[in-house]
């Protein structure tokens, strides 16, 4: 199978999907003039014109394609961690059973330790309270995205994370939730955050705390798309090389990308909301805390 295409490029290839596929890729009919018209039923073009990719600039970076494939790759995902999650529900339902630990690794008990795993991020860096109630958005991200990162490793599937577009999503609800949650905390005593610590260098501060804050989705997009990319295209290379055995070493090596991929997004998805939710008396505060300071030390780190 080419590099980056997964079963879901030959099925969006199938007669009826061929129109959606090539919305999807930016593609038209053009003749020799330079004009284009639209596709006809089964993506097919009229005589004398031919199939190309027009200009799109509605992705970033600008003619970037925004396929279709990785759309459904990544509605894939989300259903398996939707599937997973009511496996999981309906163990913990069960209280009498929920309480003794499985004695092997099954669906429950792995996923059962990947929760605790973000919670025990989560209370680290924000207390135990605050680590109950930013668990669900966190803990998605999580499942979301090493499911996401995990299919890179399936043959014949490409991780959706792989894709710009895909992972600047994930950064994008990061973001909107980082500056819900501090609106929502601290009412209009929030945009103290981007006055700084002096009132008087509020004209430098301001200009430089608002790029700070817009940098922050392409910076995690960026990082998990680039890394995804790099880890697919050499279990890619490994494999078509020699696919018996010899892939191995690096499809081990891709596990262990998967899941500190996921954890770094995470940890410094936590510490976004944590500077957000704190209040602004409290920067660079001993009553920040141990935790506050630690947290430092692990976005220092994951950088």
């Amino acid at each position: 199978m080419p590099d980056h295409t997964s079963w879901f490029t030959y099925l969006l290839a199938l007669p009826n999907f061929r129109g959606l596929w090539a919305v999807f890729n930016h593609l038209g009919c053009v003749n020799a003039a330079g004009e284009t018209v639209a596709l006809q039923s089964g993506a097919q073009c009229p005589a004398d014109y031919t199939l190309a990719e027009l200009p799109n600039h509605f992705t970033y970076p600008v003619n970037m394609p925004v396929t279709l494939e990785y759309s459904v790759l990544a509605l894939f995902a989300a259903l398996v961690v939707g599937v997973f999650a009511m496996v999981l529900r309906g163990r913990v339902s069960k209280t009498a059973e929920a309480v003794v630990p499985e004695g092997s690794l099954t669906l429950s008990s792995f996923l059962e330790n990947f929760v605790e795993t973000f919670y025990g991020m989560l209370r680290e860096g924000l207390g135990k309270d605050e680590a109950r109630h930013f668990l669900p958005i966190i803990g998605t991200c999580a499942l979301f995205i090493f499911f996401s990162n995990a299919l890179g490793i399936i043959p014949g599937f490409s991780p959706p994370t792989s894709n710009f577009n895909v992972s600047l999503a994930c950064g994008l609800v990061i973001f909107f939730a980082t500056h819900f949650y501090g609106l929502q905390r601290q009412g209009v005593a929030y945009l103290k955050h981007f006055v700084g610590p002096v009132p008087a260098l509020a004209p430098l501060m301001i200009p430089l705390e608002i790029v700070s804050h817009l940098v922050r989705p392409f910076s995690l997009a960026i990082r998990l798309a680039a890394n995804m990319f790099v880890d697919h295209l050499l279990v890619s290379v490994f494999t078509s090389l020699v696919f018996v055995l010899v892939p191995l070493p690096i499809m081990l090596l891709g596990v262990l990308t998967v899941t500190l991929q996921a954890y770094v997004f995470c940890l410094l998805a936590t510490i976004y909301i944590q500077l957000a939710i704190e209040h602004h008396d409290d920067h660079g505060d001993h009553a920040h805390g141990h935790d506050g300071a630690e947290a430092h030390g692990h976005a220092s780190t994951a950088h």
